[in-house]
């Protein structure tokens, strides 16, 4: 049931053009906080929130970002969300997952059966239907896991080379002014190095090259031209572009720490001033051509991280507060 009251919740929204194939994963869910002609769309931000879920877990999906949203839409952030018209998150089609313990994929299900670069169209087409529809022009990207990945694919133009249009460097089709990348993977072969035996039990393993041929394909050569680690973040590229925040936890037991750090070393290569954590006159994100780059310290297992959301409710409103 939508919800005619503010905070506004619609769910469910189908983003998809194609007459032919109804899709129950090419949906969003949209959360305003006021009427959305009270948001002056040059002067207010959308958060696009893409969940994690290793390219085809059907337990994560848009709902994942509500923890986020309670604590966003507390008392104490009430000043960030005076800039913010409008909170998104995306659905995307999945890939095979047919060992899965409660909902293991069919091979005639054409929603759980998708390879890259399907996953970022579907999150291009998203984001397009959110500007034609809702008039988005300002926005944050905020990913978790292989939503950070895919963050960084859709602004770097992997896997949409042949597209028509870009989100990124088309005046009116904008990609983001910022990210907020968390618990990210960037370098695909390297993870997958780091996750072989003698380092880790083989069954475990096993599990990172099921899911990482299950969304790329069994051909190894290509993993390294995927990794968002090999994209361009120039000016000409991500026009836009102006902040980027990475963020790791000690304690993810998924994802190593090492991928943040090459993902900061690919960066760096790219001209974004990196800058460990931000202090008070750490606002030169707003200087004319600066491209900022915030490491910042998590707390947390890999999935605590979104299921608590505390986190990055503080990352959203301390972003939105530095971009307005």
């Amino acid at each position: 049931m939508v919800s005619t009251a503010y905070p506004r919740h619609i769910p469910s929204i189908r983003y998809s053009d194609s007459s032919d194939f109804f899709s129950r994963l090419q949906t969003l869910d949209v959360w305003l906080p006021r009427p959305l002609e009270q948001s002056d769309p040059a002067n207010s931000l959308w958060i696009i929130y893409i969940h994690g879920g290793a390219w085809r877990d059907p337990l994560q999906d848009a709902k994942c970002v509500e923890p986020t949203l309670n604590r966003l839409f507390s008392e104490s952030n009430a000043s960030a969300l005076r800039h913010v018209a409008g909170i998104a998150s995306l659905n995307y089609r999945l890939s095979p997952y047919a060992s899965h313990p409660t909902d293991p994929s069919s091979r005639f299900d054409r929603d759980r059966n998708v390879q890259h670069p399907t996953h970022v169209r579907d999150i291009a087409r998203g984001i397009q239907y959110l500007q034609k529809e809702y008039g988005v022009k300002r926005w944050i990207g905020v990913g978790h896991s292989c939503g950070a990945t895919m963050l960084l694919q859709l602004v770097s133009g992997l896997g949409l080379e042949d597209e028509s249009s870009s989100l990124t460097g088309n005046t009116e089709q904008r990609g983001p002014e910022a990210l907020i990348l968390l618990e990210g993977i960037y370098n695909i072969p390297l993870l997958l190095r780091n996750h072989l035996p003698p380092t880790c039990p083989e069954n475990i393993s096993q599990i990172y090259r099921d899911f990482i041929v299950g969304a790329f394909g069994p051909d190894q050569a290509v993993y390294q031209s995927v990794s968002p680690v090999s994209g361009k973040y120039n000016t000409k590229q991500w026009s836009a572009g102006r902040l980027i925040v990475i963020c790791h936890s000690y304690e993810d037991e998924l994802v190593e720490r090492a991928q943040r750090d090459v993902m900061c070393v690919a960066l760096d290569r790219e001209g974004w001033s990196i800058v460990m954590e931000a202090g008070d006159d750490e606002d030169e994100v707003r200087a004319e051509g600066r491209r900022v780059l915030n490491v910042r310290d998590l707390k947390g297992g890999h999935d605590w991280i979104w299921e608590d959301g505390e986190q990055i409710a503080k990352l959203v409103a301390e972003v939105v507060q530095r971009l307005t």
